[in-house]
C-alpha cells in the first residue's frame, strides 16, 4: 500500500507535464498585426509568426529574404483581399474554355480570346508552356495600353540616381482581346512601340515591334528622327538590353516573348506569397522636379532603387521555370505567377546568369485601375529591375497619364510609316 501512495502521485506529476507539454506544443504561432514592417531589422522576430494563419518565412518567394537581409527591402504585412481581374475575363474564359491547344511545335493554336488554358495541372509536362501563354496572349492587362509619361530611373547602388529616361509605351493586341472582334487578324499577336522623348541626347529614337501568332521571330523597325528614316532592324533583337537600362527587352513588364524562342518551360508547382496585389504607392508628381518627381522611391537611401513599404499579402502564385537557348544572357527564369484565373501577374522572378550564379530580381506590383472603355480592372504600378552583381537597378513607377482600352486606339497607328507620327 506504501508503494501504491508513492507511485500514484509520480504518475500524476507525470500526467500533468505530458498535458503540458501537448498544451504548449498545441499554442498557435502569433499571429501579425495589420501593417507590421517586414524589413532587416525585423525580419529574424517575424520568420516564425504567421499571417492569415501561415508561416512569414512559408511565405516568403525566391530571393525575397535576400533582398530583405541585404538589400534593404521592406514589406508592409496586410491581410489579403481578393485579387483584381478585369470585368468579363473570367466569362470570357468560360466560354471558349476548351478551344485552345498546343501543337507539335509547342505552339498556340485554336485560340480565339480567354485564358487559353483555365485548367493547369504541374503533371501535365504542357503546363509550363501553357502557363506561359496564359501570361502573355490575353488581353487581361488591357487590349490596348498608352503609358505616358513613363520615366525610367536608372540607379546605382552605390551612389543614387544616376539618371532619368522618359519613354513612351504603347500595345495593341490583335488577337486574344477583351473586347470584340477579339480577333482583327489571325495571324499577328500584337504591335508594341517603344519611344524615347528624354532626355535630349536620345530623343526622337523609335521602336515598332510585330509579334506573330505562329512563334517567329518578331519584325523590328526603328525611326531615329535625326536621320528621318525607318530602318528594319534583325529580329535576334528581341532578348537585346534596352538602350542605357539594366532591362533585357524580354523583361518589359515582368515577361515579353513567344513562349516557343525559349528551351523550355516547367510548372513546379502552386503555392502561398507575398505579393504587391493593392498597391498604396502614389503615381510620379509630374509637377514636381528632381527626386521629389519620384514619391514612391527610397531615392535618398541605399541602395536607391527600393520602393516605399509597400502593402504585402498572401495570394496563390504558381512557380514557374523558363530555361533560355544558350545564346541568351540568362540560363533560367525563376518566378512567381499569379494563380488566380484570369490575373496571371509577374509578382517575382529572379534570373540567373550563364554560370547558374543569381544575376537579377525583377519585381512588379499592381494596383486597381478604371480602363477607359468602362471596365474595372488592373495596372502594373511600380517595376523594378535589379542586377544584384553590378549593384545596379531599373525602375519605374506608374502615372496618372496612363491609358488602357483608350477609345481611339487602332491597328493602323503601328505601320512602320506611322512609326514616325508617334514621335511627334
Amino acid at each position: 500500500m506504501q508503494t501504491q501512495g508513492k507511485v500514484l502521485p509520480r504518475l500524476l506529476a507525470a500526467g500533468a507535464v505530458a498535458a503540458g507539454l501537448v498544451t504548449a506544443m498545441a499554442v498557435p504561432a502569433e499571429e501579425v498585426a495589420e501593417g507590421t514592417l517586414l524589413n532587416a531589422a525585423s525580419i529574424d522576430s517575424l520568420l516564425d509568426k504567421t499571417l492569415e494563419g501561415k508561416p512569414i518565412r512559408s511565405l516568403l518567394l525566391g530571393k525575397q529574404e535576400r533582398m530583405i537581409r541585404e538589400f534593404g527591402w521592406a514589406m508592409q504585412l496586410v491581410h489579403a483581399k481578393p485579387v483584381t481581374v478585369a470585368d468579363g475575363v473570367v466569362e470570357l474564359s468560360e466560354k471558349h474554355r476548351g478551344e485552345a491547344s498546343l501543337d507539335a511545335g509547342k505552339r498556340l493554336v485554336n485560340y480565339t480570346t480567354g485564358v487559353p488554358f483555365p485548367d493547369l495541372d504541374p503533371a501535365d509536362p504542357d503546363a509550363g508552356y501553357k502557363l506561359a501563354y496564359n501570361t502573355l496572349r490575353f488581353g487581361w492587362l488591357g487590349d490596348a495600353m498608352n503609358l505616358q509619361p513613363l520615366n525610367f530611373l536608372i540607379i546605382d547602388g552605390k551612389k543614387g540616381l544616376e539618371k532619368e529616361q522618359g519613354w513612351v509605351y504603347r500595345r495593341f493586341l490583335m488577337s486574344g482581346r477583351v473586347n470584340e472582334p477579339h480577333v482583327l487578324d489571325t495571324n499577328i499577336a500584337k504591335y508594341e512601340a517603344l519611344i524615347n522623348v528624354y532626355p535630349n541626347d536620345t530623343r526622337g529614337l523609335g521602336l515598332l515591334t510585330v509579334n506573330y501568332t505562329d512563334g517567329r521571330l518578331p519584325d523590328v523597325y526603328a525611326y531615329v528622327k535625326s536621320l528621318r528614316r525607318v530602318r528594319r532592324l534583325s529580329s535576334g533583337a528581341w532578348a537585346d538590353p534596352v538602350q542605357g537600362t539594366d532591362l533585357l527587352f524580354d523583361d518589359s513588364f515582368g515577361l515579353n516573348l513567344d513562349p516557343t524562342w525559349y528551351e523550355g518551360w516547367k510548372l513546379l508547382g502552386k503555392r502561398e506569397g507575398l505579393v504587391v496585389d493593392h498597391s498604396i504607392l502614389p503615381a510620379m508628381d509630374e509637377k514636381a522636379s528632381g527626386k521629389a518627381k519620384y514619391p514612391f522611391m527610397r531615392l535618398d537611401e541605399a541602395p536607391y532603387w527600393n520602393f516605399l513599404p509597400d502593402n504585402y499579402e498572401t495570394q496563390a502564385v504558381y512557380e514557374l521555370e523558363g530555361t533560355p537557348k544558350n545564346n541568351h544572357l540568362v540560363s533560367r527564369r525563376h518566378m512567381f505567377v499569379g494563380a488566380t484565373l484570369g490575373a496571371p501577374k509577374f509578382y517575382w522572378q529572379d534570373h540567373y546568369d550563364r554560370k547558374g550564379e543569381h544575376w537579377h530580381v525583377e519585381f512588379v506590383g499592381y494596383k486597381d485601375w478604371k480602363w477607359e472603355d468602362g471596365r474595372n480592372g488592373t495596372t502594373a504600378n511600380g517595376v523594378v529591375l535589379v542586377d544584384v552583381q553590378r549593384l545596379h537597378a531599373t525602375a519605374f513607377g506608374y502615372s496618372e497619364g496612363f491609358h488602357i482600352n483608350p477609345p481611339d486606339a487602332k491597328a493602323a497607328d503601328y505601320s512602320p510609316e506611322a512609326l514616325p507620327r508617334m514621335l511627334q
